[in-house]
């Protein structure tokens, strides 16, 4: 766990100094990336997302968000993280790393793409859990993966466009 711990520092550093530099930033881009892949494959191995990256993560996007003077995009998180807890109350299939890990991503989302980045981001990681549900023939898997690549493919994208 020591590393996971470790991985979010990293991450969290380098988000906040891009965010207080207002430039793209390598270290910044390099560390997020070790946190995403970090939940990813600790989300396929144990099927569970660990408070010692989600929490940290979340309040990295929420003050970068503010560091960069949009803290409206902070509501993008509390919205997808209120849909899943929603869910995961009413039928279940949600758990609370995913809503812990939707905070990071639905205010990184917003941020990079505005309500409809953040709209995408969470239909599109539905998508590709189900996709790869059905392609592996599962009835579960982890959703942690399909919640980052959707949000990597949407801040890629509002990058792009």
């Amino acid at each position: 766990m020591g590393e996971t711990v470790l991985l979010g520092a990293a991450w969290g550093t380098g988000a906040v100094s891009c965010a207080a530099s207002g430039v793209a930033c390598a270290g910044a881009v390099a560390c997020c990336t070790a946190w995403a892949l970090a939940l990813v494959v600790i989300d396929l191995r144990r099927r569970l997302l660990p408070d010692a990256l989600t929490l940290p993560g979340a309040a990295v996007a929420a003050l970068a968000a503010l560091v960069i003077g949009e803290p409206w995009a902070i509501a993008g998180g509390v919205a997808w993280a209120g849909l899943y807890l929603g869910v995961g109350r009413l039928i279940g299939g949600v758990g609370g790393g995913d809503v812990k890990l939707a905070l990071a991503l639905g205010t990184a989302a917003a941020l990079a793409a505005g309500a409809a980045g953040l709209a995408a981001a969470v239909i599109g990681s539905s998508v590709l859990t189900l996709t790869a549900m059905a392609l592996t023939r599962r009835r579960a898997l982890p959703h942690g993966p399909g919640m980052v690549s959707a949000t990597v493919l949407v801040c890629s994208a509002a990058q792009v466009l």
